[in-house]
């Protein structure tokens, strides 16, 4: 069980006070909004987010992705949570989604963060379809000056992250934006420990072209330097991983102590017949993060490949 340091809460199902609506959004989860008690003893408007059976191990990338990019210091909710989940105030549609531990034992847990009261770009786009060239517009400006597009582009290599559309990049009334929903990271909501061995492996992300050229267009007043300076910004960023997991570490190994302590890998090592899943996933985030010069040569190779940019020879 977490104790009172740990960023992440575990709330008991009694804290579920009341649903308050759906969303149209969420496609990875059965998501809604709901009145949630927090550990403050206050209660708040919050996403909660239950993954099905198809969906193994998002909660543990969710618990992965908030805690690295809070110790990064990159905009995230400020609570978050595993929410108990009595299968009894669900409709049957969506208990039938659920693996079947979770239907025998009546209760499922779900990913829950607070609202932070933004407006999902995505949303915006699909109800304004005569308006969505002067928002695109609008939303390219807005993050050609938000100081975290370097930092959101190095942390989603970081932890494989292959969905940071417009829906999980929130924008707030500041014209800045907040991070949520990484239950696509690590390879994907199947991953299994043979898919986090390779810790230098490519990073694809939903939208990482467009991300990528506002970030060169951010640096085009600098002539010859553009895509030199672009690069440095992202190394720069790269360059704060290691400190950052470091931070996160006795904390994330908690949890996966919690969420998946009981497997482990067949070695066929006599000496060390088994190897613990959560300990891969221990080394490939700190291998990862370490990795400077991997990350600087993924980073070139993808300017160039997606002909955003042409680095100097």
């Amino acid at each position: 069980m977490a104790d009172l340091n740990q960023k992440i809460q575990y709330l008991p199902a009694s804290n579920y006070r009341e649903f308050l609506r759906g969303s149209p959004d969420g496609l990875m989860g059965e998501t809604h909004l709901a009145k949630i008690l927090w550990s403050d003893g206050i209660e708040r408007d919050s996403w909660v987010k239950i993954y099905g059976a198809r969906h193994p191990r998002s909660l543990v990338n969710e618990m992965i992705g908030y805690l690295l990019g809070s110790a990064l210091n990159l905009p995230c909710p400020n609570l978050a949570g595993f929410l108990m989940v009595e299968t009894k105030v669900l409709d049957s549609e969506l208990i039938d989604k659920l693996n079947p531990v979770d239907r025998y034992r009546g209760y499922t847990f779900a990913w829950v963060t607070e609202d932070v009261g933004g407006i999902n770009p995505r949303i915006e786009l699909e109800n304004n379809p005569s308006s969505q060239q002067i928002i695109f517009e609008y939303l390219s400006e807005c993050l050609i000056n938000w100081d975290y597009l370097a930092g959101m582009l190095a942390f989603d290599d970081w932890i494989l992250n292959s969905d940071r559309n417009l829906g999980n990049l929130i924008r707030l009334p500041d014209k800045t934006f907040c991070l949520i929903d990484h239950g696509q990271s690590m390879k994907g909501e199947q991953w299994n420990e043979s898919d986090l061995l390779n810790a230098h492996c490519e990073h694809s992300g939903a939208l990482d072209v467009l991300y990528f050229r506002i970030l060169f267009n951010k640096f085009s007043s600098d002539g010859l330097f553009q895509y030199e300076n672009t690069l440095k910004s992202l190394c720069d960023e790269k360059a704060k991983h290691h400190a950052a997991f470091l931070l996160a570490q006795d904390e994330l190994e908690s949890h996966l102590n919690d969420m998946i302590g009981d497997e482990f890998i067949e070695t066929g090592i006599e000496e060390m017949p088994s190897y613990p899943v959560s300990d891969t996933v221990i080394k490939f985030l700190n291998d990862r993060a370490v990795a400077l010069n991997k990350f600087t040569q993924r980073c070139d190779t993808f300017f160039g490949i997606k002909s955003i940019a042409k680095p100097m020879s």
